[in-house]
């Protein structure tokens, strides 16, 4: 009986949900932008430690 003397109970404002969107796609853009610059960067620092002369006997 209360959400009929209130309609805005019974579902969120159109604005809300697009913040939410807006929010989600910027989360979503900053994940992806991290993993393309963090898996290079660990594919090349596990390289340099695989391959240093140290852990080879070379020196």
């Amino acid at each position: 009986m209360d959400s009929l003397a209130d309609p805005t109970a019974a579902a969120l404002p159109k604005h809300i949900l697009e913040v939410w969107a807006i929010v989600l796609v910027i989360l979503a853009t900053i994940i992806v932008m991290m993993s393309l610059l963090l898996c290079p960067a660990t594919a090349v620092i596990i390289y340099r430690v695989r391959t240093h002369p140290i852990r080879n006997g070379v020196v």
